[in-house]
């Protein structure tokens, strides 16, 4: 999405290189190289983690230089968990994030839980990665655009993405399909039948070309998941430009059962950002949507230790805003505090929050955080409150936690 309101996702720890080791091959030139890194957390929160939680991830990076410029690499995260049942013990250990791939300075090819070609796509984006038409969050996860079961965790029918991506000069080009086992559809819900059949599935293809101030792009989206209908094809067209110190973008997009125009622009003033867009659709009468448009407005602040963010939009009569700010008080004590709109489509999931983490130095750090969300119920499942300035993760109640990065 454009920087116009979006509230991005934070990722819980970064990876420090813990060690690493280089190989000599006997052809010479040709080595391969192997590196490591980790990280791990232990905190409190009665509300969420019934008490004490841990976790630790291990990150392995491997690369090998081939003939004729060519890379293969693959990483893989070994994340171990806490459970109920093994509570002095590791607990659970599962592996994420595996990709494979082989590449040199104008091809690639991954293989894993790879980025669909929609995150390579860089055209203006307020008229479909919105709340209405994102393509299944697939800009993360290959998973999450396979999302029968409406849990935001994939299906076990997807087992891999595969991407291929291009440049020559100032054009790009990026595409991707999701490896799909053979299933039965009932109901709305697919239940993969075969593992031993995969399939490609779930296309999309993504061009860019950039020229001076200007900007083109266009994507394809195979069945598209969005809240009009699933299983819908989408294109996008879009055009960008950059002058006079500002950023304006027009796209144009096109599903089985809407189209639609939108514009925006973002312009800085000093430390401050300002940023608005507006989108028409234009719906199939089939599907008994009656509003027919969607507008925001923003305001970024920077400057020496204060950072203001704050958004206001309106997505086919649903509003959405957010308020949050930060003060770095130096000697490593930051704290962040704000009321935001999550990501819930119903539009009830606003919390409060504020942060406070104590930099300790050498990848460690102290956090105490309280938050308090409106869709906050006693299964004590709520623990993704994204918030948009400094990227936290938070757990619904107060947490204390320790953290380390190697």
């Amino acid at each position: 999405m454009s920087d116009i309101h979006t509230i991005p996702r934070g990722n819980k720890m970064k990876n420090i290189l813990l060690s690493s080791a280089a190989i000599a091959l006997l052809a010479g030139a040709a080595s391969a190289e192997v590196t490591w890194s980790g990280d791990a957390e232990i905190g409190y929160n009665d509300d969420v983690e019934d008490g004490f939680y841990y976790d630790a991830g291990l990150y392995v990076n491997l690369s090998q230089e081939l003939n004729n410029g060519w890379t293969a690499s693959a990483s893989l995260d070994v994340d171990l968990e806490s459970s109920a049942d093994d509570t002095f013990s590791m607990g659970d250990v599962d592996t994420s994030d595996w990709v494979l791939s082989i590449s040199n300075d104008m091809f690639g090819l991954s293989f894993g839980d790879v980025d669909t070609a929609y995150a390579s796509f860089s055209g203006v984006s307020a008229l479909y990665d919105n709340d209405l038409f994102a393509p299944a969050d697939a800009a993360d996860d290959f998973e999450e655009i396979y999302d029968t079961t409406g849990d935001g965790e994939g299906d076990d029918g997807a087992t891999a993405g595969i991407l291929l991506t291009a440049t020559y000069g100032d054009f790009s080009a990026a595409a991707s399909g999701i490896v799909i086992d053979e299933f039965t559809e009932a109901g709305g819900i697919y239940t993969a039948v075969d593992k031993s059949n995969g399939d490609i599935e779930y296309g999309q293809l993504a061009l860019a070309y950039d020229f001076g101030m200007f900007n083109a792009g266009l994507l394809y989206a195979e069945d598209a998941v969005n809240l009009v209908a699933d299983d819908e094809n989408m294109t996008v067209l879009s055009l960008g430009a950059a002058f006079a110190g500002a950023d304006f973008g027009f796209s144009y997009m096109d599903t089985d059962d809407v189209t639609g125009f939108g514009l925006d622009v973002s312009y800085p003033v000093g430390p401050v950002t300002l940023g608005a867009y507006y989108v028409s659709y234009d719906f199939d009468s089939a599907t008994g949507v009656t509003e027919d448009d969607a507008y925001g407005v923003s305001v970024d602040y920077a400057d020496g230790p204060i950072t203001v963010a704050a958004y206001y939009e309106e997505i086919l009569g649903e509003e959405e805003y957010a308020v949050e700010g930060a003060y770095d008080f130096g000697m490593g004590l930051v704290v962040t505090a704000g009321y935001i709109d999550g990501d819930d489509t119903d539009d009830n999931d606003f919390a409060s929050y504020i942060v406070a983490e104590y930099d300790l130095g050498g990848g460690a750090s102290f956090l105490a955080s309280y938050a308090d969300a409106t869709n906050y119920d006693e299964s004590g499942d709520l623990d993704d409150i994204d918030t948009g300035v400094n990227g936290y993760e938070l757990n619904y109640g107060a947490t204390l936690a320790l953290s380390f990065e190697f």
